[in-house]
């Protein structure tokens, strides 16, 4: 595996001589790639594996577009930490002058070099058809994939579907317009059925779960089927098709649920039976989304874990337990009511997703905080604190499992057997047969704990438990605006101006395209402001 990556980086290091452009006055195809490259089978494995880092360097704004501006996040950090702009996620403050990702999250450069896989792979006559065929559908997925975080994120963009040639690349710099979300969705289609047909119903992971498959693929289908179903107007035959498409995960060789809900996430098990597809990091590779992104915003401070002053659950001060080895900066504050009003009493998820932290006063004990637990790092040999080296899962089979219970509940079905295989691991399976009368489908609802819940809701409306289990399910792994975007609650589970629920654009980009407009909902003003 080191040998591998070490290759992946090697490639990676080419890429910027291969492509990229500057105006719509393009360069011609750089001598280099002409002379040099796509002369071997070595070429293609090596250009395959830098699509994969450079999928992998965008994964923490895969996390930021996807998550924090909805309801998890948003108190102070418990440690005094300043937010240092972070903040603007939660209180949905975005404006044309704090845009919270620039360049469009810096996508289209990974798109530009899927781009030349497509179209020199498609010419090739160097290849197997079956490597060809199998590198295609690796491409076109991935760059619906991304197309799909555009269209979510932006609305109207830029198609660019042809490759530009130079030593960089700023699609800022094109003077092009962006095409309707109508034809960026149908695009987003188009790719993904060229995935299906390329990968020619090949489930393997041929290149590991690291790389992208037809598990991907049918993932993707289904996500997108059911936004277009419920935001553009597909309706029910949007989500037949990713009912259909999900149903079709099941292909994939060993899919399963692991039996332990930690086991999913843990250092030792990685590309474990539930994972579909995921960013892989690893010692002198890659950490988790890159440099101290992680450390920086979800860890809290090792200098007040270990101070005394901070205590677990069982009144054990942090300083004497394992995670004394903590490290970082928390920026984004999960809500200090998150803690006991999202899981009940047995679910196994609450312990392995968050981790309270408690002060004393006096003889009490008195709950102050939680912050992220389910990514926890590893002690390298010699280390000081925990190196966050886990892998980032971008689809596994309890996501699946979920979304084939949405898309059947959008279409009135039965949700049953979809959310009670997710909450039988949760609880285990002891306490899930010995307490179906309160937490299996559809008993889970009323009293106490939902009364005047911000966050979920009893299982009386099909939706509402799909996103409480999303919820429950899938922290840190950013889904959660993008669920509450699909199915429309925004209103309800963030604090969102329903006149933006897109990202403007910065400044930047649209000074130097002119053909680019700002995002509906950011035309004028600051904050607060159409």
């Amino acid at each position: 595996m080191k040998n591998i990556f070490k290759y992946l980086w090697a490639s990676a290091a080419l890429l910027p001589f291969l492509t990229g452009c500057n105006s719509l006055d393009l360069e011609s195809e750089s001598t280099i790639t002409d002379a040099n490259y796509w002369k071997s089978d070595t070429h293609f494995s090596a250009f395959n594996v830098g699509l994969h880092a450079q999928l992998r360097e965008r994964s923490y704004n895969f996390f930021i577009l996807g998550e924090p501006r909805a309801d998890i996040y948003g108190d102070a950090p418990f440690g005094g930490e300043a937010t240092q702009g972070m903040e603007i996620f939660p209180a949905n403050s975005l404006n044309r002058e704090n845009v919270g990702l620039s360049n469009f999250a810096n996508l289209y450069g990974v798109i530009n070099q899927i781009n030349l896989m497509i179209a020199k792979t498609e010419e090739t006559g160097l290849l197997p058809e079956a490597t060809k065929k199998y590198y295609l559908g690796e491409a076109y997925g991935m760059r619906a994939f991304l197309y799909f975080h555009l269209l979510r994120s932006w609305g109207d963009v830029i198609l660019h579907l042809t490759y530009t040639s130079g030593s960089t690349i700023d699609l800022a710099n094109i003077q092009k317009a962006a095409s309707p979300a109508t034809e960026v969705m149908a695009r987003i289609k188009e790719d993904i059925a060229a995935s299906e047909t390329a990968f020619n119903g090949d489930y393997s992971y041929k290149y590991g779960k690291h790389y992208w498959s037809l598990g991907a693929t049918k993932m993707l289908k289904g996500e997108v089927y059911l936004w277009s179903g419920k935001q553009m107007g597909g309706g029910d035959a949007d989500y037949r098709t990713a009912k259909g498409a999900l149903q079709e995960v099941n292909n994939c060789p060993g899919i399963g649920l692991e039996d332990n809900f930690t086991n999913v996430f843990a250092y030792a098990n990685k590309k474990n039976k539930e994972i579909i597809f995921t960013i892989h990091n690893g010692r002198d590779e890659y950490n988790m989304w890159g440099g101290t992104s992680f450390r920086n915003n979800l860890v809290p401070q090792q200098a007040y874990m270990t101070s005394g002053n901070y205590f677990d659950e069982n009144g054990v001060s942090f300083a004497e337990t394992k995670d004394a080895e903590l490290n970082g900066l928390i920026r984004l504050q999960i809500k200090k009511d998150f803690y006991d009003k999202v899981f009940r009493e047995g679910d196994t998820r609450k312990a392995g997703s968050v981790k309270a932290v408690y002060v004393k006063e006096g003889e009490d004990l008195v709950y102050r905080a939680c912050f992220p637990y389910k990514f926890q790092g590893t002690m390298l040999p010699g280390g000081s604190e925990r190196a966050w080296l886990d892998d980032y899962p971008i689809y596994r089979y309890a996501d699946c499992l979920l979304l084939l219970a949405e898309a059947k509940a959008l279409l009135g079905e039965d949700i049953t057997t979809e959310i009670n295989t997710v909450r039988k691991r949760a609880y285990g399976e002891t306490y899930f047969e010995a307490n179906k009368a309160t937490v299996a489908y559809p008993n889970e609802k009323g009293g106490e704990f939902y009364s005047g819940n911000p966050f979920v809701a009893g299982d009386d409306d099909p939706i509402e438990t799909v996103l409480k289990e999303r919820l429950r399910e899938l922290m840190y792994e950013g889904k959660r605006w993008y669920d509450i975007r699909t199915l429309g609650c925004t209103a309800k589970y963030s604090t969102a101006n329903q006149k933006r629920l897109l990202w403007p654009i910065d400044a930047n980009t649209l000074t130097n395209n002119r053909e680019l407009v700002q995002t509906e909902g950011y035309l004028t003003g600051g904050e607060g402001e159409e």
